[in-house]
């Protein structure tokens, strides 16, 4: 429940259960208003039922109100409101302050008028149809992604990499020590890494950002220094970030993609490097699947059969110390989540903003990619399923963004080795759709 607000104070300033801010409380009713309007036509009427505070926030944001004009003078508690979902613009919920939710409000949904258009046009073209498989598939993503028919070329393209440390590492998660983060992010910065011989192999270029690495390291200029937090806290003690520092990591991964894009990217990739970051990973993607972490936790970095089975314990400890509940988005990231998982949800964020198709590695950039959707429904539909890996977490998260990997090559390693090597397929079901005569511009007749 709401507290009194005092006299003279800003109702920004006041803190819900569990540490919201009303804007907090604002972005979590935006996000359930966009998904009950996947659900109901506009003319739908629903019954709405929860205590109060909520239940005002929820009207003021059907209303197209902001969270400093929520009228709180109406309902009790346990109140039921019946209304329709009809699609009245919504307020940013902070204002021109804050680059996240001008982010998430600025993502709209592919065409599915382009979608049609690329279906017919993919019909006709000097083939038998349906012959590319899923590259035809793709390529109509492309196509509705971009707003028209046919899609440009996904290039060049970007690999945004990420790197912070973990401070559930204390809870023995992973067989490698944490300063491996800080050495692995120099040789990736000098071109040594299996994602720099990869990024050479099909043209990408790397965009490294240092947001939370938690052992001193020579500054580099290959690295970009955004740190937000040195390494999260241990969240089987405490939630591994503030909110302000999961927004602020967020905000990190949007201005880079805004960079790459402004820059000229027509495709971003998502990297990441950080020891221990599968827990966290996982402990995301089990919250947004609802899913049982032992169904979504993997090796990671080479853990036997004991390590993973108390890797597993450790992500259900911190479930049940935080109970994060999905329909609170950042909420969820700040309790289990961490620094450059935050970054890459911000960086596909601002990909889906700006209509840019956004390759997914491995299981790190899939529990973010839950993360975005869950922040911005339509964020899905700029989504690109890189690889399946070997980590079952991939798995449960595509199949909750309903995705599909373009390659299973047993991999394993994180960096974006897998979205690079996605990459040229991406690019070529962008190509075939461009390229490709018509049976009438060949002056074929086709098949019946």
């Amino acid at each position: 429940a709401a507290q009194p607000v005092p006299d003279g104070q800003d109702i920004s300033e006041v803190r819900w259960g569990g540490g919201e801010s009303i804007a907090d409380v604002h972005q979590r009713m935006r996000t359930l208003v966009a998904e009950l309007r996947t659900e109901f036509d506009a003319d739908d009427e629903v019954a709405l039922v929860s205590h109060g505070d909520a239940l005002r926030v929820l009207l003021a944001v059907l209303e197209g109100r902001g969270h400093r004009d929520v009228d709180w003078s109406s309902f009790g508690t346990g109140a039921v409101h019946t209304t329709t979902l009809e699609d009245t613009p919504i307020e940013d919920p902070q204002g021109d302050d804050s680059l996240m939710a001008r982010t998430v409000a600025a993502v709209q949904p592919a065409s599915p008028d382009v979608l049609a258009e690329a279906q017919q046009r993919q019909a006709q073209l000097t083939k038998p149809p349906g012959s590319l498989g899923v590259l035809e598939v793709l390529g109509n993503r492309l196509a509705a992604m971009a707003g028209h028919c046919p899609a440009p070329i996904p290039e060049p393209a970007v690999i945004g990499l990420f790197a912070g440390d973990h401070g559930v590492c204390a809870q023995g998660v992973t067989p490698w020590p944490q300063e491996v983060t800080a050495s692995m992010l120099l040789n990736i910065a000098d071109g040594g890494a299996a994602i720099n011989a990869l990024a050479r192999q099909v043209g990408a270029t790397l965009l490294v950002t240092d947001v939370g690495v938690a052992t001193d390291h020579p500054r580099h200029p290959a690295i970009r220094d955004r740190v937000v937090a040195r390494g999260t806290r241990d969240f089987t003690v405490e939630p591994a970030m503030t909110r302000d520092e999961a927004r602020a990591a967020v905000e990190v991964g949007i201005e880079a993609a805004e960079e790459a894009i402004a820059g000229g990217a027509g495709c971003l990739l998502t990297g990441e490097m950080g020891i221990g970051n599968t827990t966290p990973a996982s402990a995301l993607i089990a919250v947004f699947t609802d899913r049982r972490p032992a169904l979504v936790t993997g090796r990671g970095a080479g853990a036997d059969d004991k390590m993973l089975s108390h890797k597993t314990q450790v992500i259900e400890r911190g479930l049940k110390l935080h109970k994060p509940d999905a329909g609170d988005p950042l909420g969820v990231l700040a309790a289990v989540g961490g620094l450059e998982h935050a970054a890459l949800a911000g960086f596909i964020l601002a990909g889906a903003a700006h209509r840019v198709p956004v390759i997914l590695d491995g299981v790190i950039a899939c529990s973010a990619a839950c993360v975005a959707v869950a922040l911005a429904p339509a964020a899905r539909d700029y989504l690109i399923s890189g690889h399946a890996g070997a980590e079952p977490g991939i798995r449960a998260a595509v199949q909750h963004l309903g995705l599909h990997p373009l390659v299973d090559l047993g991999m394993r390693l994180g960096e974006s080795s897998g979205a690079a090597v996605a990459l040229p397929m991406v690019q070529a079901a962008a190509r075939i759709m461009a390229e490709m005569a018509t049976f009438a511009e060949a002056g074929i007749r086709a098949g019946s």
